[in-house]
């Protein structure tokens, strides 16, 4: 008997674009180079990890919750939603208008991150 065939749907109506800042970039680049130092195996891991979970943030931008802060309250007028993946916090936003996720920082939760 032969199989049905289904019919796949592409969203890309509702996918967002992803687009990572200079300086999530930076921040990245630095947590993966730290852990080459004791593992090149590892750091490698991490940084497919990472980057798989901000690209997941094209599909599902609404999934994490809001990252609340005073600080970033006071200065800006955007909402932040944050991504934890491990020990890592992902800060980004949505622009629904445009269908864009912006990362602005990726911060290893054991640092003084002070904005």
């Amino acid at each position: 008997m032969p199989k049905k065939k289904r019919k796949v749907t592409e969203m890309t109506n509702r996918a967002y674009h992803v687009i990572i800042s200079v300086e999530a970039a930076n921040m990245l680049n630095e947590h993966v180079s730290f852990l080459a130092q004791v593992s090149s195996s590892a750091a490698h891991v991490l940084y497919n990890d990472l980057l798989a979970r901000i690209n997941s943030l094209g599909k599902t931008p609404f999934l994490h919750p809001r990252f609340t802060s005073d600080t970033l309250s006071d200065r800006y007028s955007v909402e932040y939603r944050k991504l934890i993946y491990k020990r890592y916090l992902i800060l980004y936003t949505v622009e629904t208008s445009t269908k864009t996720v912006f990362v602005e920082r990726i911060w290893d939760t054991r640092m003084d991150n002070s904005l």
